[in-house]
């Protein structure tokens, strides 16, 4: 099924992402302090926990049109679909040897192990203050905008890089790589027909860099570009310079 972004709303967009909506914020730093995961995507209103039934007896649960999102966070995808283009960090973390582990494996065990996998990539992500875009099969991938994730938004996802390192090693069951790169991506709303579906994604070149480097990364690495490496303060001295199938240009590249 294809999915297109939706154009409009482009202030409104890029406040929210960018330096952050000032009503957004406030519901931000409320609902952090109440457990439970999982969260509202949007405005990380706990639908777990004893935080989850205290903001549902107030009217706040998922929205039943799309689990990810509170039905007042819902609502307003709803009434201002469209996006805007916002400088942020985006990780990818996917599985290495996905195929031949797979291979002579009963499909339940590969299901169970790469459920197990994207779950602890997932609490991994959310301690990190990461923002859990979409999964693509073994991958998953998440951003941190400066509205969501503060303005050290790439220093927080080279210490999440770091995490997923340590815990998807070489010698784990689940051996994973991880790219981070900051630039600027579109980010705003998707729709596969007219009511039928609608979410948050991103796009544009700097999503593909992050993909990249994320295939690019051997199991238990990884490596962050030289936007992010920059961005965050990091040296450099142990930069690589990568060539990424289907770019033009390469990519520099520090293992973290």
């Amino acid at each position: 099924m294809k999915h297109e972004h939706t154009d409009g709303n482009a202030e409104l967009w890029a406040t929210v992402f960018g330096p952050g909506h000032p009503d957004l914020k406030k519901q931000h730093k409320m609902h952090k302090l109440m457990p439970s995961a999982p969260r509202c995507r949007m405005c990380l209103v706990p639908f777990g926990g004893i935080g989850g039934w205290i903001m549902s007896k107030r009217g706040k649960a998922p929205s039943s049109r799309n689990q990810h999102y509170c039905n007042a966070c819902d609502s307003f995808l709803q009434a201002f679909p469209g996006g805007a283009e916002v400088e942020m960090s985006i990780l990818y973390v996917d599985i290495r040897n996905s195929v031949s582990a797979a291979e002579g494996t009963p499909a339940a065990d590969v299901s169970k192990r790469v459920n197990g996998f994207l779950k602890r990539a997932t609490d991994i992500i959310t301690q990190g203050d990461g923002f859990v875009m979409a999964f693509y099969g073994d991958c998953v991938v998440a951003v941190w905008p400066p509205g969501f994730s503060g303005p050290e938004h790439a220093e927080k996802a080279l210490s999440t890089a770091r995490a997923l390192r340590e815990a998807f090693g070489e010698e784990d069951d689940v051996p994973a790589g991880t790219g981070v790169h900051t630039g600027t991506v579109f980010i705003g709303t998707v729709e596969a027909g007219k009511g039928t579906f609608r979410d948050i994604s991103i796009f544009g070149h700097d999503v593909n860099v992050t993909a990249r480097l994320a295939t690019a990364a051997i199991a238990g690495q990884a490596l962050a570009s030289n936007a992010s490496a920059t961005f965050a303060g990091l040296s450099t001295s142990n930069a690589q310079t990568l060539e990424m199938k289907g770019m033009t240009e390469p990519v520099i590249a520090i293992p973290i």
